[in-house]
């Protein structure tokens, strides 16, 4: 097929994060590693329900332009009897196979390859920022249940073994807002986040606490942005 119209990225809104693979990618099904999450939302909030109408949007162009580059008529009516569009999200379930009422979106990015053209070997990763914006050259560890924000890019073709026409969304950044790490749920989704009397950590203990939190459980971000797309 001819390539689609390159498209300018977007970001999601607050998500929640399920099985991130965003500090190491999986290697598990692709060698070259990947790395990748899926984020939680509530269909019914008015920002998701946008940024799907927008996926929607892309896949519906991109199949258009993919029948108009076929070569005629039998050629488009041929494919569209033979591939239906995906849709742009799934319905979560719980280990019951009982629907959560939530919809999953899942972003992608290959971690390492080779160029076709050069021989040359190439590796990547997500950049990963803190609430106010700021990237992080060392990130904590990035756990299911931390509420993110995903900067990203997407991508449309068929897939011949499925019969189905995907919109794809390639991952770029990562935004954490509330940060679930190894130890477990922050204070704020806790709701242990205000001070009261008692025990006081010392500097030592909160610099390396800090390096396992988002800057006041992401509440840093009101008032301050890295720069919305979209959404």
């Amino acid at each position: 097929m001819a390539n689609p119209k390159k498209q300018p990225p977007l970001n999601t809104p607050r998500g929640v994060a399920v099985y991130p693979a965003l500090n190491v990618p999986d290697t598990k099904f692709k060698p070259e590693g990947e790395y990748a999450v899926r984020l939680a939302f509530d269909p019914n909030a008015e920002d998701a329900q946008k940024m799907i109408a927008e996926l929607e949007r892309r896949r519906d162009v991109a199949w258009d332009e993919h029948l108009a580059s076929l070569k005629d008529e039998s050629e488009r009516k041929k494919f569209t009897k033979a591939y239906s569009k995906a849709p742009v999200f799934t319905e979560e379930v719980d280990k019951e196979g009982d629907e959560t009422g939530r919809i999953l979106i899942n972003f992608k990015m290959k971690a390492s390859g080779v160029n076709k053209k050069t021989g040359k070997t190439w590796k990547q990763s997500p950049t990963i920022l803190d609430a106010r914006g700021k990237k992080m050259e060392n990130p904590p560890d990035i756990y299911g249940g931390s509420v993110l924000r995903i900067g990203f890019e997407t991508t449309s073709g068929p897939v011949p073994s499925s019969k189905l026409f995907y919109l794809s969304c390639r991952l770029l950044a990562v935004k954490v807002l509330d940060l679930v790490t190894k130890g477990g749920y922050s204070a704020e989704q806790l709701g242990l986040g205000d001070e009261e009397e008692g025990y006081e950590a010392d500097e030592s203990e909160l610099s390396a606490a800090m390096s396992t939190s988002a800057p006041n459980g992401g509440d840093a971000e009101t008032g301050t942005d890295d720069g919305d797309g979209d959404f």
